[in-house]
């Protein structure tokens, strides 16, 4: 039979695998809900172009530890492209 420590140790263990259980299944229910990052299209259009420029190779490195990137990022981002874009073409600036 059992000791009164050993049955307090086995539901002390049991507790907590139900708490990381549901903390588990909140946060991927959570994450299921969130929409897309508003730049997203942006900053794969981005990926594109990180070979050729360093500065969308480093925010692209920045989008992708931290999951978002800032608006004025991201104008500055998007002005690159189109930098990067009209020269591909031969435009001259």
């Amino acid at each position: 039979m059992p000791s009164m420590t050993q049955f307090m140790i086995a539901a002390g263990i049991g507790l907590v695998v139900a708490l990381a259980i549901r903390l588990f299944r909140a946060r991927s229910a959570r994450n299921r809900r969130n929409p897309p990052y508003v730049h997203d299209a942006l900053m794969k259009q981005a990926a594109t172009y990180a070979e050729r420029s360093s500065f969308l190779k480093t925010v692209c490195g920045q989008y992708q530890a931290n999951g978002r990137i800032s608006d004025r990022q991201a104008e500055a981002v998007a002005k690159a492209i189109a930098r990067l874009e009209s020269g591909g073409r031969g435009a001259t600036r």
